[in-house]
């Protein structure tokens, strides 16, 4: 497996709303707090145990622990789901108030913000097998060495195509980036108002595309030891002037992704993208499942000069210092962390296991969508665990609409490096 970087993000959001941190300040550190036991005995959990969590994970989670509840019956959970935009200013305000919950789910990317303000406890010795998760997710969850999240779910991107619309073409799915350009070129030829959809600037995270870009040419995000930013400006530029490609030939619409995006697929109107695995029940959803069989296929993001790396994101599990059941929190994401638990979850959400055994097995081993984003899994780039990436990326998503606008390359790869020089990690 390629680990381009040190970790990896998924939600890169920083909440700009400040809400009242909920959770049990008058009983904080009793009955098991301070999140940093050398170990988690075998014994079953007790007491009320809280997590926050958000988007989908947090709709789905209370109802899910149900089964966790069932195995330890002195246990309960209660899960508030928060919105992503409000995260970091709730656990700030919980932190700063010892106000916080047991648990928290951390978008991948929130990590080393979460660290850098104080408050996360680290993962106990041997509560779970680090052996058994994708690698860079596990890195995802160290800091300076030190572990402070458990990996939950992981997620990476993949093409999509019509399969239908390709054999008309006379294309198969690109391997390379020439292939791709020209597998674009076939599409809009054979009567698609576009050959791909990429997403633009940064409120479509389009740095979940360039950066892969910038890895499929032979950069690195970081130096060795994770000190310090170490673009290769040369990458760089063949990675701006790769991906503005599609926008200035025509060959992707400047409005990114857009709210037609599954839309301009079914209708044929745009009849490729690159995204995660969400999109074939979102796509089963719109048409139908039979639809998406006869006419959707997936492939491995085409490679460029040195490989053919795909973002990887997703999210983690972590304790407060200050929970006050930690026990029991440490129990919740242990049980969260098997297997069996995992694939069950997958059922759920569609969220990849991060425990990489439960991708051996069915529906990751059978279903052709699935089995590609296995393979991809194999070739993953992420976003530096640094605290500072957040502002990073989205001055990378800005210099990038430009070039996509016909700006030079060149010049927005200096002000990249010269931004990164600027802000340093962050740490």
């Amino acid at each position: 497996m390629r680990n381009k970087a040190l970790a990896f993000g998924a939600i890169g959001v920083v909440g700009m709303l400040a809400l009242a941190g909920c959770g049990r300040a008058d009983d904080a550190g009793q009955n098991g707090g301070g999140g940093g036991a050398a170990t988690v005995d075998d014994a079953p959990a007790k007491g009320e145990i809280e997590i926050w969590a958000m988007g989908e994970e947090g709709e789905n989670l209370g109802d899910f622990a149900d089964a966790f509840v069932e195995e330890n019956p002195d246990a309960s959970v209660t899960v508030t789901s928060i919105p992503w935009t409000d995260v970091m200013t709730k656990y700030q305000t919980a932190v700063a108030a010892g106000t916080v919950p047991d648990a928290i789910m951390i978008g991948s990317s929130l990590l080393p913000s979460m660290v850098a303000a104080g408050g996360l406890a680290k993962v106990p010795d041997d509560l779970v097998d680090e052996d058994s998760f994708n690698e860079t997710a596990l890195e995802s969850t160290e800091v300076e060495g030190t572990s402070y999240a458990v990996p939950w779910y992981v997620e990476t991107r993949v093409m999509y195509y019509r399969t239908d619309l390709a054999e008309n073409a006379g294309v198969e799915a690109p391997k390379t980036w020439d292939d791709l350009t020209a597998f674009a070129t076939a599409m809009q030829e054979n009567g698609s108002d576009y050959g791909i959809q990429l997403p633009m600037g940064d409120a479509e995270d389009s740095t979940q595309v360039i950066l892969p870009f910038y890895a499929q040419a032979g950069g690195e995000v970081l130096n060795d030891d994770g000190t310090a930013y170490a673009w290769d400006e040369a990458a760089l530029t063949d990675a701006l002037e790769y991906y503005a490609s599609f926008f200035t030939e025509g060959l992707a619409p400047m409005s990114g992704y857009g709210d037609e995006q599954t839309a301009a697929f079914a209708s044929g109107s745009n009849p490729a993208f690159i995204s995660g695995p969400w999109m074939v029940g979102v796509l089963g959803d719109q048409e139908s499942p039979e639809w998406v069989d006869e006419n959707v296929g997936t492939a491995p993001v085409p490679a460029g000069a040195d490989n053919n790396d795909s973002y990887l994101g997703g999210g983690h599990l972590g304790v407060f210092e200050d929970a006050e059941n930690a026990d029991g929190a440490w129990k919740l994401i242990k049980w969260l962390a098997d297997p069996e638990t995992q694939q069950q979850w997958f059922e759920t959400v569609n969220a990849l296991p991060a425990v990489t055994s439960a991708l051996d097995s069915e529906p990751f081993t059978s279903d052709p969508r699935l089995s590609v984003l296995n393979e991809q899994l194999e070739d993953t780039v992420a976003p530096p665990s640094v605290p500072s990436w957040n502002e990073m990326s989205a001055f990378i998503e800005t210099e990038a609409e430009k070039v996509a606008n016909g700006s030079s390359a060149a010049d927005a790869a200096s002000a990249i490096i010269a931004k990164a020089e600027s802000l340093g990690t962050g740490w």
